[in-house]
């Protein structure tokens, strides 16, 4: 894996799956609560991506969980975490995870991506 180097910023990627999460998480905020917080709920998974292409390794690993063999990292944002790894000069967006759910299942979910 080349090295990140301070000031580098990562590109990013999403893994269909994850994509898929985003949408899921995203109406279902919009039909309980509304438009105006599914908005922001949007724009706060964006910024904290932002922030994780500067800083990938902000975000707590997993030693025991891998992506194609790299190392799944996950930055909570409440209620949702953000599931990547760092491959390459990319950040992978591997899954969005509700913080609600068990997440001795995270490892069968990424496993199956």
């Amino acid at each position: 894996m080349p090295k990140f180097e301070k000031g580098m910023v990562l590109k990013v990627d999403w893994v269909d799956a994850a994509r898929d999460d985003l949408n899921s998480e995203l109406e279902y905020v919009f039909n309980e609560l509304g438009s105006s917080v599914a908005e922001n709920a949007f724009q706060k998974v964006l910024k904290s991506i932002e922030k994780l292409r500067s800083f990938p390794k902000m975000g707590k690993d997993y030693d025991n969980i891998h992506y194609h063999g790299n190392v799944v990292r996950s930055f909570s944002m409440r209620q949702i975490s953000i599931i990547y790894c760092q491959q390459d000069n990319c950040l992978m967006i591997v899954a969005l995870w509700n913080n609600r759910r068990d997440d001795t299942q995270l490892a069968d979910v990424i496993a199956a991506r």
